[in-house]
């Protein structure tokens, strides 16, 4: 079984990112310890919107995201003082649409190379593609994203960290890439190959930016540690 990820954009309240930024340092550290998690990494947006911000969740199985990680008295303790605060910009509560989710399989790529010295650095500046295809068209467009994350992972001289593939589980016509060190990347051959051929077939491309603060990426779950 694919591991599961979910790609969360936080829509705050205005003022709202430093109690965000605190709120996450309680959620990082209980996440790091919890049986499934590998990932867990979040990052203010750039693009305008300064008190949003932007995760990736990943566990080895969704139980991880819906049952796991919630049931954690840190988590209920964090998401409480949410609430006091009223950090989210339209409605507050678990169920608030400001709290826009999407759920993936992993499908391609990586998430940290070992060459890398600062694979676990917590400061990245990432990119997230979202990729919407037209119908029945989807798994040519992950062929495409596959085969340039083979080609980032191949060439040395590029320091992008990570180039992960995911596959929407709700949406058929929707994939996802998971960039850091996007600086790395988007004046490459490998970054403008990919793009024109994403022209020629037609498929949608938005763009979202943010700068990591805190968490971890790619980790071993602590329950198959020695």
């Amino acid at each position: 079984m694919p591991d599961f990820f979910v790609i969360a954009r936080v829509v705050g309240s205005d003022g709202a990112y430093p109690k965000w930024k605190d709120r996450l340092v309680a959620l990082c550290t209980v996440s790091k310890t919890e049986p499934h998690s590998t990932t867990y990494y979040w990052g203010q947006d750039v693009d305008n919107e300064p008190d949003t911000i932007w995760g990736l969740e990943g566990y080895t199985h969704a139980v991880g995201f819906f049952l796991g990680h919630p049931a954690s008295d840190v988590f209920k303790s964090e998401m409480q003082k949410v609430d006091n605060d009223r950090l989210l910009r339209h409605v507050q509560g678990l169920g608030s649409p400001d709290y826009d989710l999407k759920y993936y399989d992993y499908h391609a790529g990586f998430l940290k190379r070992p060459d890398d010295p600062d694979r676990d650095a917590t400061d990245s500046f990432v990119v997230i593609i979202h990729l919407s295809s037209g119908l029945g068209r989807r798994k040519q467009v992950l062929g495409l994203l596959a085969d340039s994350a083979d080609a980032v992972r191949s060439e040395k001289s590029m320091s992008v960290q990570s180039f992960a593939v995911l596959k929407e589980v709700m949406q058929e016509n929707l994939c996802s890439v998971y960039i850091r060190s996007w600086e790395s990347l988007q004046a490459t051959p490998t970054y403008q190959h990919l793009i024109a051929e994403l022209e020629r077939n037609e498929v949608t491309v938005e763009v979202h930016r943010s700068q990591a603060f805190n968490g971890h990426i790619d980790q071993e779950p602590p329950r198959e540690r020695p």
